[in-house]
């Protein structure tokens, strides 16, 4: 079965699957695969905190895993999330990871505001679709 799981050297933000996202924007969309990794940051709605829902759908039915990343970008590795969606042989649909629970920046006062995040796939191309909240 389709499934989430959450990445052994996650830390200090929370890694868990989702059935949608929140988000009121349309996101990025663009496709992924084994060959054309994908990176970029994400950044929240002024006044909220940082969430980030990525949505991947596998529709070619071939057994296959995305990984899914979010780091700091300030340089000071205050935090790391990895996800890895996973579709074993002819299954196909959508499955969803979420980034949540960012800690504060250095100063200790304000929210973390953005985050890069990068994608690979280990077999075909899937489409993704990246939303912040």
């Amino acid at each position: 079965m389709a499934s989430v799981s959450v990445g052994p050297n996650t830390f200090n933000v929370t890694v868990k699957q989702v059935s949608g996202t929140n988000s009121s924007g349309l996101g990025s969309a663009f496709n992924v695969g084994s060959l054309a990794s994908v990176t970029g940051t994400a950044l929240s709605s002024p006044g909220e905190l940082l969430t980030v829902d990525i949505k991947v759908e596998n529709s070619s039915g071939e057994a296959n895993s995305v990984t899914a990343t979010v780091s700091d970008q300030s340089g000071s590795n205050a935090f790391f999330g990895e996800g890895t969606l996973h579709w074993d042989e002819g299954e196909t649909g959508e499955l969803w990871v979420q980034f949540t629970d960012f800690p504060l920046q250095a100063d200790q006062v304000t929210p973390t505001g953005s985050c890069e995040y990068a994608l690979i796939s280990s077999g075909a191309d899937v489409a993704v679709r990246v939303f912040t909240v």
